[in-house]
């Protein structure tokens, strides 16, 4: 979490500059949508399974894509006519189900303990619960039937603030947990503005690759909408900002 209050402290400084420039607009909205996850990670170690016995396991790869939801709210910083950056703050569930193995005794032929084996593996969902950052370069195409296409480059900022297994007490996150608390990648998405029939409202569809533990890959289906440039803010050096002028 601490690593996720540093990237958002980040992003507000670099907003600060953004707006310190001429004919910048702002605008704020509201989104939320469907996700579908999957954990593509190794993570045996996080069950106490050493180098040499994962081979012989069931691993992350029999984990399921399990979907979830995600909402929050945006700001949407237009810089120049046909560019403009997108942070957003967003809660987003997601889980997977993964094969996790029993690590049991091996005896010798005479019972004695030698070590340790791996026994039968069990099925066990966990859910995630993130505060999810994505901030969002996006190059806007005017004119694109009644509205704005816009396709976007950017990364992710995750922080896991909640989770557990439906079968053990094991939580998802923290100590004794199986994933990294923050998670951050790459995400594409391209977003889909009306403009002439439903001033903004607006479909977005996104795809990210998390670079930690979970390596989580997720596709995102968002609906939002975005209120009219706001007029009550504005610097006396920057007579463009927040001030609606296409």
């Amino acid at each position: 979490m601490k690593k996720i209050i540093i990237a958002l402290a980040t992003l507000l400084m670099l907003t600060s500059n953004v707006f310190a420039e001429k004919d910048v607009k702002v605008r704020f909205g509201l989104e939320g949508g469907f996700n579908m996850t999957k954990w593509n990670g190794d993570l045996m170690p996080s069950y106490g399974v050493s180098p040499e016995m994962i081979a012989a396991t069931a691993n992350i790869e029999d984990a399921s894509i399990r979907p979830g939801f995600h909402a929050g709210a945006l700001m949407d910083i237009i810089i120049e006519k046909h560019w403009s950056i997108q942070p957003e703050v967003l809660f987003q569930l997601e889980g997977s189900t993964v094969k996790a193995p029993l690590i049991v005794d091996a005896y010798d032929e005479e019972g004695n303990v030698i070590g340790e084996a791996v026994g039968d593996t069990i099925e066990e969902k966990y859910t995630a619960g993130y505060i999810r950052v994505p901030v969002v370069l996006y190059y806007n195409i005017m004119n694109v039937g009644p509205g704005q296409l816009s396709p976007g480059l950017g990364l992710f900022f995750a922080g896991g603030v909640c989770g557990k297994s439906d079968k053990t007490e094991r939580n998802t996150f923290g100590v004794g947990g199986i994933l990294d608390e923050f998670d951050w990648g790459p995400t594409v998405k391209v977003g889909y503005e009306f403009q002439e029939v439903a001033n903004g409202l607006y479909l977005n569809l996104g795809f990210s690759q998390g670079l930690t533990t979970s390596k989580t890959t997720g596709l995102n289906l968002s609906v939002g909408y975005k209120f009219q440039y706001w007029k009550g803010i504005k610097r006396a050096y920057n007579t463009g900002i927040l001030e609606y002028n296409p």
